[in-house]
């Protein structure tokens, strides 16, 4: 990389090097002082310019895949990389993402969660299996799972999906004690079954 001989500090953290062949280096100043515990590019080796210039670039491309859907690390790590972009600079991005709040997975499970089980038949178990298999941090699908479906403030709502659930399962010709053990394969509580059944008794 040619020298830097000015800089000019924007909006947001970012910086815009100017260096004396006239080239043009726009970083986060965040990504710079990871590396080298400086912002100012001057006397930095040209290999962390380079890698704070490659982690803005994963950040701005991170941001527009997050400005279309929720998305966790995981899943936006592998997009980054197919896009060519260097696992350290992916790494950096990520975690200022996930540190301003940008990117969760504790909220991506949780949006995923209100959205399949309005239209599946589905519990904690097989939610929670599903999740993890998409490669989403297991502490936050924990962490879902139970803001989802745990506490007696969440009683009535289980109820009401679990009675949903069971309405489908009879009307594909299970009979209710068939229809009851698969709801307790997909990881409803035996009790919050029992009070599903009942409160459909006519």
């Amino acid at each position: 990389m040619p020298r830097i001989v000015s800089i000019e500090e924007g909006a947001l953290g970012t910086v815009k090097a100017v260096a004396d062949e006239g080239s043009l280096f726009l970083y986060r100043a965040c990504y710079l002082a990871m590396v080298a515990d400086t912002a100012v590019p001057f006397d930095v080796p040209d290999d962390v310019l380079a890698a704070a210039v490659e982690a803005t670039l994963a950040e701005s491309r991170a941001v527009s895949l997050l400005a279309r859907a929720e998305q966790f690390r995981a899943a936006l790590e592998r997009k980054l990389l197919a896009r060519g972009m260097p696992r350290a600079a992916i790494a950096a991005a990520l975690d200022r993402l996930e540190a301003v709040g940008l990117l969760s997975d504790d909220r991506y499970a949780e949006s995923w969660i209100r959205q399949r089980i309005r239209t599946r038949a589905e519990g904690p178990r097989s939610l929670a299996a599903a999740l993890s298999a998409r490669g989403v941090d297991r502490h936050a699908v924990k962490r879902a799972v139970a803001q989802a479906f745990d506490g007696d403030e969440r009683r009535e709502e289980r109820l009401e999906i679990i009675s949903r659930i069971a309405v489908k399962l009879l009307r594909k010709g299970l009979d209710r004690a068939a229809a009851r053990m698969e709801l307790v394969e997909l990881g409803w509580r035996r009790g919050d079954i029992d009070d599903a059944f009942d409160s459909m008794e006519p």
